[in-house]
């Protein structure tokens, strides 16, 4: 079930009448994962979602998505709050603001929800632990190596990025940043927000291109917003490789863009896998099996990715890393 609402002029009072459904059976207490995402338009938490009720499937209980069809802190500080209020068993927040949803989360910790977060982290005082996708650096510098190598080595690179509060795409730039120090005939010359909109992506890309006019490759670590930045550069034929672009979304909307020369690296990880930890690491918080301390664990022992899964020193638990897509692979990813 995937589960969204319209929040532009519309109170908190609606919202909570239109979406909260969420209640235990009678006589009850059956398990749901409230995932908290930053906009149900994106089709990336479908992914998620999937792996998460894949997880579900495997060991009980439910798994639903909660959120706004634009990404807005706002939005999610409400949600937090009503399923909070709703007593659900536990909440996995992708913040779409690090800090903002903290006290929200906080609340539902004290109304006895099991809070963590999910593909992207809050403030740590917010959770016990984080389930991340890859670890930050690798993310990062896997893009800042393919990118350089594309271009030649040398060139002017600019970053379409999320929005300035988006912890995770902000520590995959600072990553991408530092690696590219490393090639110092690159020089990053700009870096601008698309706030999770594909048409103001597109918009920024066009500035770009016209700013810029021997840019020489783009770095965009945002979906949706990587399709429309290729798109944008074959509307001022810029694209095909005129200039290269890297970047990370879904297959579903941008292999496209890959298979015709407009985007060069092409990268994610497994969405799927990240919705069926998160699952699995929430089940086994809620059940006082692990608490959230370094050097717990848990274990799969069966089923789609058996494994023992460990929290960090940094209180994450990391499901992978980067996968670059190639027209070879495409086929064995259905996300």
């Amino acid at each position: 079930m995937f589960v969204g609402l319209t929040v532009a002029g519309v109170t908190g009072a609606i919202l909570a009448s239109q979406i909260w459904s969420w209640s235990p059976p009678a006589g009850a207490a059956e398990f749901e994962l409230a995932m908290v995402i930053k906009e149900t338009t994106n089709p990336y938490y479908n992914a998620t979602l999937k792996g998460a009720q894949i997880a579900a499937g495997e060991i009980g209980g439910t798994a639903k998505n909660y959120g706004p069809t634009q990404s807005s802190p706002q939005a999610q500080i409400e949600i937090i709050n009503n399923l909070a209020d709703r007593h659900v068993p536990a909440v996995a927040v992708a913040p779409s603001d690090p800090n903002a949803v903290v006290p929200a989360m906080k609340r539902a910790q004290r109304l006895g929800a099991k809070v963590i977060t999910y593909d992207a982290d809050s403030a740590p005082e917010g959770r016990p632990f984080f389930v991340n996708q890859a670890t930050t650096d690798s993310v990062g510098s896997f893009a800042a190596d393919k990118l350089a190598a594309v271009m030649g080595d040398r060139g002017k690179v600019a970053i379409v990025s999320a929005q300035p509060t988006a912890a995770n795409q902000n520590a995959w730039i600072a990553a991408f940043r530092a690696e590219m120090k490393k090639h110092p005939n690159i020089q990053i010359v700009d870096e601008v927000y698309g706030y999770d909109n594909e048409q103001k992506a597109f918009d920024l890309t066009v500035a770009l291109t016209t700013k810029y006019p021997d840019l020489g490759g783009l770095y965009a670590p945002t979906c949706p917003g990587l399709p429309a930045v290729a798109r944008a550069l074959e509307s001022v034929n810029k694209g095909h490789g005129a200039i290269k672009l890297a970047g990370l979304c879904v297959p579903s909307i941008t292999a496209k863009y890959m298979l015709d020369g407009t985007i060069q690296v092409f990268y994610l990880w497994d969405p799927i896998k990240l919705g069926y930890v998160t699952y699995y690491a929430a089940k086994n918080f809620a059940e006082g099996k692990i608490h959230g301390n370094p050097g717990e664990s848990f274990t799969v022992p069966k089923g789609k990715w058996p494994g023992t899964y460990t929290i960090q020193p940094n209180h994450e638990i990391v499901t992978g890393q980067p996968l670059q897509f190639t027209p070879e692979n495409l086929k064995d990813y259905d996300f």
